[in-house]
């Protein structure tokens, strides 16, 4: 479903439930095949907003859509059904499955912060990167809540061997307290009683993200997460993706995987763009074959040691070689982090509101929400760099 699909005017009301109208506010694309997220907020009878909620959404089918429209509804119900499972501060939370007039709707939590994406944008207008703790925290917080999501169980206290399967840029949240939330285990895999299995092994969320199993073979456990998860943190500290080296993919390099190997690579390339994935996955398909540990090295080295060493730990191309799990690497993290006592949240928060001073006109542009104001930042969590003077 698309809000230009059915015309639907800013501000059209879609459905009444539990006292509130949802109020239509913007399209914000198709998320998925069959499913399209809208923006919309709550408003009581009386017409009092209460606050923006998602809207994935599946509108009325035509005949020949059948199918890939049940099976969108199959994967709404499936997400709510999952979402009872995840009941943790640093996950966005659903709120419910709606139907109205032929159109299925799950509610989800609007995130209060911005993403991971936008603050990168922020550090790169500013040439800097946030500092080497904020990345730390950022980790540690996230990945208690991939730790609570791989350890979750059904109600019989079977595993419920839950993936998140999208983590990138876009699925990870900062708000200008300091606090890190996850985003849409949507896509996410699981052994949840009754679940769509997937019939089609591609990466589910941005290619560039995916780790190497995921892009090679499409077989994904919960440390596939924690590769993500690194790569998130790796861009976060040093503005690099280690599945982004175009320049590093010469023919040499290409050559220098086995014959068994490059076959691999290719039926790879040939399943992702058979699903409909862009071109550039291809690339990303191939990086993963064919980075190393020198690659490693190099990206973390200007890093302090322990932020480096953990980087170097999650984006291990094997699976095995990696944290096992996300608790052992929150464990990891709030070490390297003091246990809070050199860097917590009102850290964090400080060194947000510090960039969000400098980088004013690029929020203006970007539409990101303007923190509100605060306490000085502590001279000490100042990062390097500055923005420079803009006219």
């Amino acid at each position: 479903m698309s809000a230009s699909e059915f015309r639907l005017p800013r501000g059209a009301i879609l459905f009444t439930r539990d006292g509130f109208q949802y109020e239509f506010r913007q399209d914000l694309g198709e998320v998925h095949h069959g499913l399209s997220l809208l923006l919309a907020r709550r408003r009581t009878a009386e017409g009092n907003i209460r606050g923006q909620v998602l809207l994935k959404a599946v509108g009325v089918p035509k005949l020949d859509e059948m199918p890939r429209i049940k099976r969108a509804r199959a994967k709404l119900e499936e997400q709510v059904r999952l979402a009872t499972y995840l009941d943790h501060p640093g996950i966005l939370r659903v709120h419910g499955l709606h139907k109205a007039e032929g159109c299925w709707y799950v509610i989800t939590e609007h995130p209060a912060g911005n993403s991971i994406s936008d603050l990168l944008t922020l550090a790169g207008e500013c040439g800097r990167q946030f500092s080497p703790l904020f990345t730390l925290h950022v980790g540690a917080r996230a990945a208690a809540a991939l730790a609570h999501a791989h350890e979750a169980k059904d109600g019989q206290g079977r595993p419920l061997r839950i993936v998140h399967r999208a983590l990138d840029v876009e699925h990870l949240f900062v708000d200008w307290k300091g606090d890190v939330r996850i985003s849409d285990f949507g896509l996410a895999l699981s052994d949840l009683p009754g679940r769509v299995a997937s019939t089609v092994h591609r990466p589910q969320g941005d290619a560039f993200y995916s780790s190497p199993e995921m892009l090679l073979s499409g077989r994904v456990d919960a440390r596939s997460d924690l590769f993500a998860l690194g790569n998130v943190l790796l861009e976060l500290a040093t503005g690099r993706n280690i599945l982004d080296a175009p320049d590093a993919l010469t023919d040499e390099v290409k050559g220098s995987l086995s014959v068994r190997q490059r076959v691999r690579v290719r039926r790879a390339v040939r399943r992702a763009r058979l699903a409909g994935s862009p071109p550039q996955v291809a690339d990303a398909i191939w990086r993963a074959a064919t980075y190393t540990q020198a690659d490693l090295e190099a990206l973390t080295a200007p890093l302090p040691q322990g932020l480096g060493l953990v980087l170097r730990r999650l984006l291990q191309p094997r699976p095995d070689a990696r944290y096992q799990t996300a608790s052992a690497l929150a464990t990891d993290l709030h070490r390297w982090l003091g246990e809070g006592d050199a860097y917590g949240q009102e850290e964090a928060a400080a060194e947000l509101h510090d960039m969000a001073k400098q980088a004013h006109e690029v929020m203006l542009e970007l539409c990101m929400p303007r923190p509100r104001e605060r306490r000085a930042a502590r001279d000490s969590v100042s990062t390097n760099g500055s923005c420079g003077a803009r006219p």
